[in-house]
């Protein structure tokens, strides 16, 4: 007689089915904490190359505004340096040659330049929030609010300046300028006028003509020259805030992203 023998399944208990839960448990939320892990590391490298590009962009701007604010400087000092001339009671008692001098420096335009393409960038895909520290970003949207505010001055200014040369073509004459093209280029290097040159010294001391000496006309451009002076002096402290703002945004890159 042949004997069939049944088949006996231990049911396994509870704690094991516990275990199985706990290790797979373990093994999603350990696999979630390595990709979010590898995920932020990501994001710091690319925070840190658009990081390393700001700073570049930022040390430009900062060289450009110190340039700028040379020039400005001296756009300022011949602007007063004209206006006062012009305020003579008998201006034909006055060289001829100061007044070139003071008119070609106080008519230069200067408009500062801003590298800003790797912000916009920024901006635009939405990659500012790989930096997460929200007060770097305050710092580098302040310093974005400032250059906007120069470039909006500035534009006013041009059309202004556009005005006052139209003034000066009826007073002065060109070829004298181009005189000073020569012995006096102007120069956005120094922070002071040269006039230790010998042809510069000559030059202030002739008695150049002016195409008019009408009173009213003179008195507009005395105007215009005092004009500019404070419409950059306003430009000047508003590069000042500019750069302050530049430099903070600089160290707190540097401090948050060190170049090794």
């Amino acid at each position: 007689m042949e004997v069939h023998h049944h088949a006996h399944t231990q049911r396994k208990k509870w704690t094991h089915y516990f275990w199985e839960f706990l290790m797979l448990f373990l093994a999603v939320t350990l696999g979630f904490l390595v990709e979010n892990q590898r995920e932020h590391y990501i994001e710091y490298l690319r925070a840190k190359k658009y990081a390393h590009m700001l700073t570049d962009d930022l040390t430009f701007d900062i060289a450009e505004l110190n340039k700028a604010e040379r020039v400005l400087n001296k756009i300022i000092t011949a602007g007063d340096s004209l206006g006062i001339l012009l305020a003579r009671e008998n201006i034909k008692t006055v060289n001829g040659g100061a007044l070139y001098y003071y008119e070609y420096w106080s008519g230069w335009r200067w408009s500062i330049l801003s590298r800003e393409a790797t912000l916009q960038q920024l901006k635009n895909s939405g990659s500012l929030r790989y930096f997460g520290d929200t007060s770097l970003i305050r710092k580098i949207l302040g310093y974005e609010e400032s250059i906007r505010v120069i470039s909006m001055l500035q534009n006013k200014y041009e059309h202004e300046k556009t005005q006052n040369w139209n003034l000066v073509q009826k007073v002065f004459n060109q070829g004298y300028f181009n005189i000073l093209d020569s012995i006096a280029p102007r120069d956005s290097t120094t922070q002071y006028f040269e006039i230790n040159n010998e042809k510069i010294k000559q030059f202030l001391q002739s008695d150049f003509r002016l195409y008019t000496y009408d009173k009213s006309v003179l008195q507009e451009l005395r105007n215009w020259a005092f004009n500019s002076s404070r419409n950059y002096k306003v430009i000047v402290r508003d590069i000042y805030t500019a750069r302050q703002k530049a430099e903070s945004a600089v160290a707190a890159l540097q401090k948050e992203y060190p170049l090794k």
